[in-house]
């Protein structure tokens, strides 16, 4: 029997609980009043609380009556207060009456109970945002097999349903939207679909599942899978660049085939350490990944985040996931297709007159450290020079002036303007892209399949070079009972790039910059091959020999690689909550380079030809054939609960890799035949090496997760792994790792703010990972046999040995990566605009490096030990907005963001004792530059002498002491004239050490700083635009010194440089352009103990950069147009990709890409020569059904 005071309770509680929630009365009736409101993800109380601040409402209920705790989401425009009422109490049986600005709230009072309803047919359309009818669109009677598809006008007809019904309403890229029908709906009974609720921005993917964008805790990027579509690029890694502030990738080079470096907050170790990537569970290379099979790209950043992965994700993880078919959708056929044409990035417009570059070349060349003089021997005295002045405006070969005159003896001489790099390269190059998918589903299973055909002609004219590429993926989910469900997800990609001349080509384009001058023509009259000249000073072929080799047609390359991934995964429900997954997946990769490389024969005399060999060109075949083949199984469980606001999800597992690699590489010389590639021609005696790499890592993991009404929120995770690469003992390793957040706007006393912050949200992680990427079984000591020593015994055969490997410290194991990371997440004006920001620390540790150093005597390398450390400190920025509004009565869409971030690393720990500049030592920031100070060019002799007379840097300006030429071999007006900092009259780098370091000092760093984008788009009336920027704010980088950077240095560096552009003489210093940026012509002075050669400030390049990357516009052609012809959409557009840069070494080099000269893939690494970055133009049209 209940007490009289807690019935006294219970009546004072219904009567307080009657609340009133107090507005400003106005003498109008605002029963008639349009409301504009929009809430997301708020409780019924403070739905209530914005209607009575903002709309001037006072609402009366029993909160016995109504669940003021339930969340809902309020989206209305121009709405009546009943609608927008209708959407607060969405799902509770009240009813309500309107006195004015008064609202009564009750419970509504059970009808008699009348016979069932009859059924009844509801019709209507439902639409986009815009409008636009969606075709295919399902909607399903929850709790039955009834299921409805939209026609091709986007209409539907729900006959035969028994009301009161849930209708679940689909479509792909939707969040699936639910609508509570009572039958007494008026026909037509049209429903809209609202974009802004895509799934994409609500769910994402992460370790082993998915999660609420709202339950993150650790710091995790997304990419729309809508920002890499339809661009015309070669694979997913040219489409991602940019597009997440923490993902750097680069470039080996702008070929088709070249290979891409990526990380994820900068560099993770000294030694190695790369991103995992996955496409739908199976480790993957970016470059098999077709671009327009990406639904959705989330990006792990933290420990916490890639903790469940393990070893493998030190450095951060890279999710795609690939678009999968939908159940109950119909199928659908698309077709999207391309073409277009590439071109440079960078200036092409090289001297092509004879006079001109003769002239320059022998400038240089006679003012150097080399005593050849003139070396194109065209002369006053010859009368060469004054042949090439009189052709120097024929662009064409005139009749009486021929570009090639045959002397006496039968040989040839040259007089021409020709241009060389169009002979070589093509300027315009076309290409084509088409991809088809076909997708669908029932109520049970789901299919998707997609193929695509990409070709592409390449840079080189004479023995073009071609990329083609096929792809092919299939993906299939059935439901086969209620408490199992398979999946099957199979992708194949192929690719050949085929070229000719030397094996690399890289080594081709260098080798190609050199000897070549425009007075020469690559054919003589008679047709035969121009190699050798009559006009050069030196006995070299021009381009290095590579140039008639080209010509020749005798070397043909190619390089193919075929990858095949195969997944199966099985999950099992055995009760509600609880699903066990069982994953296993095939991963295979070949990869065949095939060299024909033959000899050929040249003429520099008519009527006699020569023949050519050399150490690069020969009667030669290889084939190099590297595979790789891995299984990994996943078996895994996991558990979600919720009641009361409290939500919990555990997952626990373990996984099994083994892979294993083989290369095997053959070669021959002699062939008989000329036009075969086949060993069974060659009768030389065969090379063979073969190499093999296995291992095998065991790992458990469990990850669990814990939010309290989505405000609280926790996250733990742990792995064991266990790799075979280290020794016994020190094999396993356990990497934990917790995040937690604090949704602040989801706190009662945030309601006030709620009409302009959606959300607030504070995030921290922190764990540790471990780093295997390092070597593989270093522990192990190795015996190298069969090695010659150069001398014989018997005077027949050379002299064999074997070699034992370098010592080998005890006790090798894992790098450690520890992470923290701290972010907030904020959203305003109905999620309209959002920041995501977030400072993190990563301490790398137990790298492994040179250890203690041993004595000379004990004749072994220094043995590698886990001896150093480093710490990355950054942040990264990420603001978007999203908006609409109509314009001439149709919606305007629009939508921009920003992204923006940086890191710098330090070694924190590294053995160098004596504190040698030229290596690592504790303290110095990863890629710091060392190099002198230069004061400028000197302005007049006098000045010169006095420094010279002053001061020794022979040390820095030797070529100049070696000059032979005209110039005198010592200092003059426009030669560099360095600082001596420390004063002790020399110009010298000291001992070399910290604490002697002499006149060097720290001048740049080459890590890239400030990683940025921005995008801008919007659609209306069928017309889309979107753009793409991206840049870097910083990187320092010094041309390579010698006979490489020749697109900076040209004759600075060789002086008979094949390609000087148009405007590079305008940069150098003569008695008439004093303020010029380059010093005085002398030739080899870029080479060591050169000027140029020697690392300074005033030629140090900032290598920054704004790239706009992509502009799409597209146009979609009216529906009521297409349906006709049963035909859901047709696009067309037009498509950039690396439309125009600004950078700063644009203003003294028109011919170098930014990114390239920063490339490690060129020939000589960071010299900037190499296969041009291509600017794409594409003209394309997407067409569904």
């Amino acid at each position: 029997m209940r007490s009289d005071s807690t019935r006294a309770d219970g009546r004072l509680r219904r009567f307080l609980l009657m609340i009133v929630f107090c507005g400003f009365m106005t003498p109008l009736s605002l029963s008639a009043q349009k409301i504009n409101l929009s809430m997301k993800n708020v409780t019924v109380q403070e739905a209530i609380t914005v209607l009575n601040q903002s709309e001037n409402y006072s609402i009366i209920l029993n909160a016995d009556e109504v669940d003021l705790g339930k969340r809902i989401t309020v989206s209305a425009r121009n709405a009546s207060i009943n609608e927008v009422l209708d959407q607060v109490f969405a799902g509770q049986n009240v009813s309500y009456v309107i006195d004015g600005n008064r609202i009564s709230v009750t419970r509504k009072q059970p009808e008699p109970k009348a016979a069932a309803q009859a059924p009844r047919t509801i019709r209507g359309i439902v639409t986009d945002s815009t409008g636009e009818p969606l075709i295919g669109a399902s909607l399903m009677v929850a709790g039955t097999t009834q299921g409805f598809l939209t026609d091709l006008d986007g209409k539907y007809e729900l006959s035969g349903v028994s009301f009161p019904a849930k209708v679940i309403v689909s479509y792909i890229g939707y969040a699936d939207t639910e609508i509570e029908m009572t039958g007494k709906e008026p026909v037509p009974f049209n429903i809209m679909l609202d974009d802004s609720q895509n799934v994409l921005d609500d769910v994402v993917v992460i370790g082993y599942g998915t999660q609420k964008r709202a339950n993150l805790s650790g710091a995790v990027g997304t990419i729309s899978g809508k920002d890499l579509n339809a661009r015309p690029v070669v694979s997913a890694a040219n489409a991602l660049q940019g597009a997440d502030p923490s993902v750097n990738i680069t470039f080996g080079t702008g070929s088709p085939e070249s290979g891409y470096n990526i990380n994820i907050r900068g560099t993770l170790s000294l030694n190695s350490g790369s991103p995992l990537i996955l496409a739908d569970g199976v480790e993957v290379s970016l470059s098999q990944i077709n671009p327009n099979d990406i639904e959705s790209v989330s990006v792990l950043k933290d420990a916490s985040t890639c903790a469940i992965y393990g070893a493998k994700a030190s450095a951060g993880v890279v999710l795609i996931t690939t678009k999968a078919g939908k159940r109950g959708d119909n199928a659908r056929v698309q077709y999207n297709g391309r073409f277009g044409w590439q071109t440079n990035t960078t200036s092409t417009d090289f001297i092509r007159t004879g006079y001109d570059h003769v002239m320059i070349v022998n400038e240089f060349m006679n003012n150097s450290s080399d005593s050849t003089k003139d070396i194109f021997r065209f002369t006053e005295e010859n009368g060469g020079l004054q042949k090439l002045y009189e052709r120097r405006n024929d662009l064409t070969e005139h009749p009486d002036r021929p570009w090639v005159e045959i002397a006496d003896d039968g040989k040839y001489y040259y007089y021409g303007n020709f241009d060389w790099y169009g002979h070589f390269y093509n300027r315009v190059r076309p290409q084509q892209e088409h991809n088809v998918s076909v997708s669908g589903g029932s109520d049970k299973i789901s299919y998707y399949a997609s193929g695509r055909y990409l070709s592409q002609d390449g840079m080189f004219k004479i023995q073009q070079d071609k990329y083609t590429n096929y792809s092919f993926r299939a993906k299939f989910s059935a439901q086969m009972y209620k408490w199992l469900k398979y999946s099957a997800n199979i992708a194949y990609d192929a690719s050949t790039y085929s070229y000719g001349g030397y094996h690399s080509y890289e080594g081709t384009i260098h080798a190609l910059q050199s000897n070549i001058c425009a007075a020469f023509v690559p054919y003589n009259p008679d047709g035969t091959l121009v190699h050798y000249v009559n006009q050069l000073g030196k006995n070299s072929p021009l381009g290095a020999g590579r140039a008639a080799h080209m010509a020749a047609g005798t070397g043909t390359n190619s390089k193919s690689k075929k990858y095949l991934t195969i997944s199966n995964q099985v999950d099992i429900k055995p009760f509600k909550g609880f699903t066990i997954t069982a994953v296993y997946d095939y991963r295979f990769r070949d990869i065949l380079n095939k060299y024909r490389n033959n000899t050929f024969q040249y003429s520099r005399t008519q009527g006699k030809m020569e023949d050519f060999t050399s150490g690069s060109v020969a009667n030669t075949y290889q084939e190099i054939n590297s595979n790789y083949a891995g299984n990994n199984l996943n078996v895994y469980g996991t558990y979600d609960n919720s009641w009361n606001g409290h939500n919990f999800k555990f997952t626990a597992g373990g996984q099994y890799e083994t892979y294993r690699s083989v290369e095997l590489d053959v070669s021959n010389t002699d062939l008989t035949n000329d036009d075969l590639s086949t060993f069974a021609s060659a009768t030389g005696i065969p090379v063979v090496t073969q190499d093999i790499t296995a291992y095998k890592t065991l790992g458990f993991f469990a990850r669990a997760n814990y939010d309290y009404k989505g405000r609280y929120i926790i996250e733990a995770s742990a792995r064991g792994d266990g790799s075979s690469r280290f020794a016994p003992g020190h094999r396993w390793a356990f990497f934990p790792s917790a995040s937690a957040a604090w949704t602040i706007s989801e706190e009662e006393f945030f309601a006030p703010a709620k009409g302009v912050v959606d959300n607030m949200k504070l995030r921290f992680s922190a764990g540790s990972l471990g780093n295997q990427q390092v070597s593989n079984y270093a522990w192990i000591e190795t015996i190298t046999g069969n090695k010659t020593n150069g001398y014989t015994f018997d005077y027949v055969e050379e002299g064999k040995y074997s070699s034992i490997s370098a010592p080998i410290s005890d006790g090798l194991t894992w790098e450690t990566v520890t992470t923290y990371d701290l972010g907030l997440d904020l959203s305003f004006f109905d999620t309209r605009l959002n920041f995501t920001v977030d400072g993190y620390i990563r301490d790398t540790k137990n790298m492994l490096t040179t250890s203690l150093t041993l004595p000379d005597v004990f004749g072994a390398s220094t043995p590698k030990a886990n001896c150093a450390d480093l710490r990355t400190k950054g942040w990264e920025l990420t603001v978007s907005w999203n908006d609409s509004f109509n314009l001439l009565g149709k919606p305007f869409n629009y939508n921009l963001g920003a992204t923006i971030g940086d890191y710098v690393t330090h070694i924190t720990k590294y053995h160098n004792p004596d504190g040698l500049i030229s290596e690592h030592y504790v303290g110095k920031k990863l890629g710091d530059i060392w190099g002198y100070h230069v004061e400028g060019l000197f302005k007049t002799d006098r000045e010169a002498a006095e420094y010279q007379a002053a001061i020794n840097d022979e040390a820095v300006n030797k070529r100049v002491y070696q000059c032979t030429g005209p110039y005198g071999n010592y200092l003059r007006a426009g030669d560099v004239r360095f600082a001596d900092l420390d004063g002790d009259g020399k110009i010298s780098e000291g001992s070399g050490t910290l604490d002697d370091h002499g006149d060097k000092i720290i001048i740049g760093n080459t890590n890239p700083r400030y990683n940025y984008s921005f995008r801008f788009g919007f659609n209306w009336m069928g017309i889309d635009v979107s753009a793409f920027f991206q840049g870097v704010g910083h990187r320092d980088w010094y041309p390579v010194a010698g006979q490489s950077s020749y697109d900076f240095w040209g004759p600075y560096a060789f002086p008979p440089t094949s390609f000087i552009h148009t405007e590079f003489y305008d940069n150098v210093w003569t008695e008439t352009n004093r303020n010029a940026y380059f010093p005085r012509a002398r030739g080899y002075n870029a080479y060591a103990n050169g000027s140029l050669g020697t690392t300074n400030d005033r030629y140090l390049q900032n290598l920054a950069y704004l790239r706009f990357k992509n502009l799409t516009v597209g146009y979609t052609v009216p529906k009521g147009w297409t349906r006709k012809a049963k035909i859901e959409q047709i696009r067309v557009y037009f498509s950039g990709e690396n439309l125009c840069y600004w950078s700063p070494i644009k203003k003294y080099t028109q011919t170098m890409d930014p990114e390239l000269a920063g490339s490690s893939g060129t020939a000589t690494a960071n010299a900037g020569v190499g296969y041009a970055y291509p600017r794409t133009f594409s003209v394309g049209i997407d067409i569904q059904f």
